[in-house]
């Protein structure tokens, strides 16, 4: 595995500001920001006597070595552990198509591969491919021809400087991912076309990654591994 993990943190829509502040702090870069939505039941709401909470989703990649201050920042100055207030993950990420995607969210040349023994690996990853808006269909015929079956679309935003001076060319805030299950024998090879038709170099100025998949189901063929 690689010394890197994902991080994906949801909290109220209304400390948007306060989130991209503390990331940039931090020293964490390519920040991604989606909108979402609580999950209370109508009944409960009502009971409370409150409405749906609107929630923002926040996306990035941390290496290993920043997540003891993310953390402390995160309970001590976001007051994350709050009720309501929101939540926090740190995902192994085993996976990056480039020094380009790395350099995009981690701000570095290279990481250290940390050796780990097969029989932990998973069977199956998920690929995700950040690119400009309206370039999906670039990465899902590229995916496709790699032998990917399909594959989802999420629309996200960039934030954060590092961004737009990224490659040197200005890159837009409108960003869209694209979320594929693989196979890990079949991984590289997706991730490499993907790479060759929406990668840094292309004009969907595309970054990939893959993560772990400890099981599937709902895809005929991948239930078993």
């Amino acid at each position: 595995m690689l010394g890197l993990k994902y991080l994906i943190a949801i909290t109220k829509r209304e400390y948007s500001e306060q989130y991209l502040d503390f990331f940039h702090r931090q020293g964490v870069k390519g920040v991604l920001s989606k909108l979402c939505n609580g999950t209370a039941s109508d009944v409960t709401l009502d009971y409370l006597g409150i409405e749906k909470t609107e929630k923002i989703m926040f996306e990035t990649i941390v290496k290993d070595e920043q997540i003891g201050e993310l953390v402390k920042g995160l309970l001590l100055e976001m007051n994350i552990n709050a009720v309501g207030n929101g939540i926090a993950m740190f995902i192994p990420i085993d996976g990056v198509g480039g020094m380009s995607s790395l350099k995009y969210f981690a701000g570095e040349t290279s990481v250290e591969k940390k050796e780990e023994s097969m029989e932990k690996e998973s069977k199956s990853v998920l690929i995700i491919t950040v690119v400009d808006k309206g370039n999906t269909d670039v990465v899902m015929d590229a995916a496709r021809s790699a032998g990917a079956r399909g594959g989802t679309v999420v629309k996200a935003k960039g934030t954060g400087a590092e961004i737009a001076k990224f490659f040197g060319v200005s890159i837009s805030e409108e960003k869209e991912m694209v979320y594929i299950v693989a196979t890990r024998e079949g991984r590289d090879a997706i991730m490499r076309a993907i790479m060759e038709k929406a990668g840094s170099n292309t004009d969907a100025h595309g970054v990939i990654f893959s993560l772990p998949v400890d099981g599937v189901v709902g895809i005929k063929g991948f239930e078993e591994n």
